[in-house]
This record gives structure tokens, sequence and C-alpha cells, in this order.
């Protein structure tokens, strides 16, 4: 979305708008990208430590916070400098490059999005009936990725093969513009510039959505209004899988508030070439522009809000985690010094070792085992020294 002025716009609310602009892109933007890639790594260490790596939930949300980055890296990164700093980066060199960049942007979205339906479909199925002991699957949740992925490679192999054309600006110069075209003489251009906003917005938010909401609602019953399959299992067992199935949610819950409106709107009513022709047109578009990218990248660097604030067993690891990699050294000696430190320090050990001996010494048993070895000792010298003699 980038902006030029248009012809009856006022100086003065341009620069309006400008200043507005360089706030969202240069500031937000920035401050997404560097927190999010941050908090989503941190989530991903986080989640599969030893203690939540064993829940294959953890792994997919794992999986989902890398995926996470990668859209801040891509699309968060690419708007920030083509509208924040005019720097087209998709545009930079060769049409090669222009596509091979649109394409891995929109395989790790459609990834992002898909990841959320696998996880609600696992834990859909261990909330039906949850087992003694977690059944350790190292390539189940591999499989299904790549599975995920090669059918996501496949619906966006259009971006490969199509995207970018030349387009000719004020001055006859020639601009690569890495997008479908309308105005393009090229059949495929044309038809992918009308369907493909529509087919983004189907497979990435509408389906996802859906399926991701109807899993949700029987997690729900079977984990928290009727958990009846879960009789069997300790208390605590209890309270460790809600707990991982409320992080779940808490995700699950961001996207559908923050990405599927925002996404929906911007698809349904977002057409740069009806907004622009008037005064009231432009500041609608790029409001309106703002305020959808503001609230679909920041789902994507939010993963760890979501799972910090709705889980206490993944702020409990995060503490274990910084506890473990920041704790000074003097602590460390001094556990060290405490373990090997005379017994004067710990009264209590030294009591329990003087009963011991007590009881042992006042025992008649211990007292009649000990004159027969004094006896036998007695006797075993005699016949040594009888025998020296002889």
């Amino acid at each position: 979305m980038n902006i030029s002025q248009p012809n009856d716009l006022a100086p003065e609310n341009w620069e309006l708008f400008l200043l507005f602009n360089r706030i969202i892109y240069r500031g937000y933007f920035l401050f997404l990208i560097m927190a999010g890639t941050c908090g989503n790594l941190l989530t991903a260490i986080t989640l599969l430590r030893a203690r939540l790596r064993k829940y294959t939930t953890c792994q997919y949300m794992a999986v989902c916070a890398l995926l996470n980055i990668g859209v801040l890296l891509t699309n968060t990164l690419n708007m920030m400098l083509t509208n924040g700093f005019n720097i087209h980066l998709r545009s930079q060199f060769d049409v090669g490059w222009c596509r091979m960049n649109a394409f891995i942007a929109q395989w790790i979205r459609g990834m992002a999005s898909w990841i959320l339906v696998l996880v609600a479909y696992d834990r859909f199925q261990q909330s039906k009936t949850i087992p003694r002991a977690q059944k350790k699957d190292d390539y189940k949740v591999a499989v299904t990725i790549c599975v995920t992925g090669f059918i996501l490679f496949i619906l966006n192999l259009h971006y490969l093969l199509f995207a970018g054309s030349k387009v000719d600006l004020l001055e006859n110069t020639k601009f690569l513009a890495c997008i479908f075209n309308k105005q393009s003489n090229d059949t495929m251009h044309k038809f992918f510039a009308s369907t493909s906003t529509w087919q983004e917005l189907v497979t990435y938010i509408i389906v996802p959505c859906i399926l991701t909401l109807v899993l949700n609602i029987f997690i729900i019953k079977n984990s928290f209004l009727s958990p009846t399959n879960n009789e069997h299992l300790k208390s605590r067992s209890k309270s460790r899988t809600r707990r991982v199935t409320t992080m779940l949610l808490a995700s699950h819950l961001g996207f559908i508030a923050l990405v599927a409106p925002a996404q929906t709107f911007f698809a349904l009513s977002f057409d740069p070439s009806q907004h622009l022709l008037t005064d009231e047109g432009t500041k609608s578009f790029i409001i309106k522009g703002n305020i959808y990218q503001c609230l679909i990248n920041t789902y994507y660097a939010a993963s760890f809000v979501f799972c910090f604030a709705s889980s206490s067993l993944f702020r409990r690891e995060i503490d274990k985690l910084l506890n473990k990699s920041y704790r000074p050294k003097n602590s460390l000696m001094s556990g060290v010094s405490e373990a090997f430190s005379p017994h004067e320090n710990h009264p209590f050990l030294q009591q329990k070792r003087i009963s011991a001996v007590n009881g042992s010494s006042s025992s008649p048993q211990d007292e009649h085992r000990s004159q027969i070895k004094i006896h036998k000792r007695s006797t075993e010298s005699t016949i040594e020294t009888d025998a020296f003699i002889f």
C-alpha cells in the first residue's frame, strides 16, 4: 500500500497522513518485528523443553511460533520497507527474486494458518480419550507438517511461476511490480489478479477459521464441560492437560479475533482504484488499510503474550528457563559449599548419627555378637601362637 499524494488533497492534510504512516510503519511495525521475533523464539524454545515437549500440542505450537517469525520477516518486513521507507525489497532485482519472495511469503502465511487447524484436530483427538501415559510418536508431527506444506506448495505455485511484471511509470520508466496486474496483456496475470485475493481469503482465513472454531467447541466440551474421559487421570495430570488446552485456545482466539475480520474486510472492501479518486476516499483508504494491517501483523507477533497470559504451566517453564540461564556464579558456589560443609552446619545430621551409635551400643543383641567376635579372635590368636612354637 504505497501511497502517493492525490491532486485534490490539501498539502497540510497530506503531511498529516504521511506522519501517521511513518509512525505506523517505521515505528510500530519495527517494534512488531523485533519484539515478535524474540517473543516467538522464546516461545518455541520453552514449548520444546522436556516437560512440555511430550505433548504433541506443544510441538505444533512451537512450529507455529517459528512460522510466525517467518511471517514477520517476510510480509511485515516488506510492508515496513515499502510503506515506511519507500524501499521496494521484492522489486530490487529481477523477476525470479520477486517471484521467490512472494511465493515464500504466501507459503509461510498459509502454513501459519493451517498449523492451527492441525493442532486443534490433534487436541480434539486427545480430548476424547486421553491415555494414561503419553505415547511417544516422533514422526507424527513431522509427517503431518510435511504433507500440509506440500499441499500449500501446490496451491501457491502460481506465485512462483507468474507473479511480477514490468509496468510503465512517469517519464517512461520501467518498474518491476511484484503483483498480479489486472491491466496486463497476459491472460494468466489477469486471471490470478482477479482470483488470488479470494483464494487467499478462502484457503488461509475462512476455511481454517471455520474448522478451528468447530474443533475448539468440541475441545471445550470434552475438556472442561464434560471431562468424563479424564477421570482415570490424577488431578495433577488433569490440571496440566487443561493448562495446555487453555494455551491453545488463547492462540486460536487471537487468530479469530485479529486476523480473520481484518483479512475479510480487507478483501471485500479494499479497492484502491475506487478509493483514491476523491479526498474522502483517500482518507478512508489510508485509515482502513493501516488498521487492517496493524491487526493482522499484531497477531503474528503476540504468540508469547497469548501463551504467557493463558497458562501457568508455560509461565513456570519460562521462569525455570530464565533462572537456569542467568543464575549467578556465587549462588552455584554457595550451593556447593553447603553440600560439603562440616556437620556443625547441619546439627540434625549429627544428632541422627549420635542417636544411631547410642542405639547400637545399648542393644543386647549387639553386645552378645561383639562378645562372640572377641572370643573367636582370642582363640585364633592362641592357635596361631601354638603352631609357631611347635
